[in-house]
C-alpha cells in the first residue's frame, strides 16, 4: 500500500512540475495574463479589468508597456526575462 501511494505521489508530482514550467497557456486566460506570460503579438493590447486606466501593449521587440493613465506612469516588462529567472530556480 505504501508502495503504491509513493509511486502515485511521484508521478503526480513529476506531471504537475513539467506541465506548470512548460504548458501551453490556457484558452481562457485573461488577455493580460497572455501578453505577460509571452504568448502575445507585436501590437496586442488589453486593459486591467479591476482598474481600466492600467494598460498593457505588446510592443514590436516583444516588450510589454504598461501604462497607467491616471498617475501617467509607463513601465516596460520583459516577459522572456521573467520567464527566464522563474525556471532557473
Amino acid at each position: 500500500m505504501i508502495k503504491n501511494l509513493t509511486v502515485a505521489a511521484f508521478v503526480l508530482i513529476s506531471a504537475t512540475s513539467t506541465a506548470f514550467a512548460n504548458g501551453i497557456l490556457s484558452n481562457i486566460a485573461s488577455p493580460i495574463a497572455k501578453i505577460t506570460q509571452d504568448h502575445g503579438n507585436a501590437g496586442d493590447t488589453a486593459a486591467s479589468v479591476s482598474n481600466p486606466e492600467v494598460r498593457f501593449r505588446v510592443l514590436d521587440n516583444g516588450m510589454v508597456e504598461r501604462t497607467n493613465s491616471r498617475f501617467d506612469t509607463s513601465m516596460m516588462i520583459d516577459p522572456s526575462a521573467e520567464l527566464r529567472e522563474r525556471n532557473r530556480r
